[in-house]
């Protein structure tokens, strides 16, 4: 087992007018970047998702997106995480989607993006 500091954290909250999320990103060692999304990721929070993943997917680390905390998920940041996914090169992780986030990604044909690639 490694265990690694937490080396540098970007968390500052995305507040867009009455927005209710936030997008943070944590650089935890150079292997692994964590995007945490929290609140209800809606037709606001699709371009801030997007700009947060781009950017922690420009380093060749592992990305974890935690979506431990989302409460209501757009189809449209959902459509982020996918396009995301597929310019990643297995490289994009998804952590622990609430209901609402598994809800839309089931629907949108993407069962396979939270499930534990190890659990196989």
């Amino acid at each position: 087992m490694t265990v690694t500091d937490h080396s540098d954290s970007r968390l500052a909250s995305v507040q867009r007018g009455n927005a209710n999320y936030s997008i943070g990103t944590e650089l935890y060692s150079p292997r692994l970047t964590v995007v945490r999304a929290t609140g209800d990721l809606d037709l606001r929070a699709r371009t801030d998702l997007a700009q947060a993943l781009d950017a922690a997917l420009r380093s060749e680390t592992v990305v974890l997106l935690d979506l431990s905390a989302v409460t209501f998920m757009y189809s449209g940041s959902a459509c982020v995480i996918l396009d995301a996914a597929s310019r990643s090169a297995g490289r994009l992780e998804v952590f622990a989607p609430t209901r609402p986030a598994r809800i839309v990604l089931d629907a949108l044909g993407a069962a396979t993006v939270g499930a534990d690639p190890r659990a196989a």
